[in-house]
């Protein structure tokens, strides 16, 4: 009886020491440092015109101009401000809760190493305000922090990683390519090259090809140009010999143009080029084929 007493202190002795070493950091005591500061910096909201995030996959740059945000690098391109003024509002809200480590040895652990970590600067009126880096999620809201002169490791509160750090910097993109309100539209001309046609509308508000009343079909086409949205993007230039094989030239007030590629791929990929736009997007088949249509098509119900 007395030996398999002693064996179970011994096993109770074994799990008490391995459960020591598993939650303190190699010696350090990780709840007991006191903070003397709960921000990295003090930062206006307001005043906040420029965002640098660097990380191994590259440098992203995000700058407020005229009210809006862009992104200036990899690519220049509009991003969706509401994205961006939710970053600003982790930089704002960042609160350290605790000092988690202060041994360079262990930043790994926290998320401080290639190709996890990121390099945040954050800018007021052009000037810098503050930086630091930012390293893996702790719970909820929270990631862990540093310094770029010092080993402390806080858990920040407030600091959402993912608003940071995207897995493709496509993501920062508006993917918003044409919102053209569906009663401002006057026609709707669609080339190819095995026909021409046009869909205009009348006095009473219906729309005609000839004296052909247009079916339901068409209402989708109307539908999707108040959002018309991209699948992806293409940072590539086409030549300018290059044979679009449809066009839909839209008149509503103003005038656009929408210019189709058809890609032999597999699945099978459209290139959109769109009037006065620098930017080539890429649409998936069945999304183009709601907008492409034949004159069948249109006058189908």
């Amino acid at each position: 009886m007395k030996s398999k007493t002693y064996l179970y202190l011994g096993i109770l002795a074994v799990l008490l020491i391995a459960a020591y070493f598993l939650t303190t950091d190699r010696g350090e005591k990780t709840s007991s440092y006191k903070l003397t500061e709960t921000k990295l910096f003090d930062l206006d909201s307001a005043k906040v015109d420029k965002i640098e995030i660097k990380t191994s996959t590259g440098d992203l740059v995000l700058s407020k101009a005229s009210g809006e945000w862009r992104v200036e690098q990899p690519f220049n391109y509009r991003t969706v401000s509401a994205s961006v003024e939710g970053l600003v509002s982790n930089l704002k809200n960042m609160k350290l809760e605790s000092i988690v480590s202060t041994n360079p040895g262990k930043k790994e652990t926290y998320g401080f190493k290639e190709p996890n970590q990121a390099e945040v600067t954050v800018f007021e009126g052009g000037v810098q305000k503050g930086k630091f880096m930012l390293g893996g999620t702790s719970a909820g809201s929270a990631s862990y922090v540093k310094k770029m002169d010092s080993d402390n490791i806080y858990i920040a509160d407030n600091v959402d990683r993912n608003a940071f750090v995207k897995t493709s910097p496509d993501e920062w993109r508006d993917k918003n390519i044409i919102t053209i309100p569906k009663q401002a539209i006057n026609s709707v001309q669609y080339k190819s090259k095995e026909e021409t046609f046009l869909v205009k509308r009348d006095s009473t508000g219906k729309y005609f090809i000839g004296k052909d009343s247009v079916g339901k079909s068409f209402d989708g086409v109307l539908n999707l140009l108040q959002k018309m949205d991209a699948t992806g993007f293409k940072d590539t230039t086409l030549s300018p010999q290059t044979d679009f094989s449809e066009v839909i030239d839209i008149d509503w007030g103003n005038k656009t143009q929408l210019k189709f590629l058809k890609l032999e791929t597999t699945p099978v990929k459209y290139l959109l080029v769109v009037s006065d736009d620098k930017q080539m997007y890429e649409l998936d088949e069945s999304y183009a084929k709601n907008l492409l249509k034949t004159k069948k098509e249109v006058l189908s119900n």
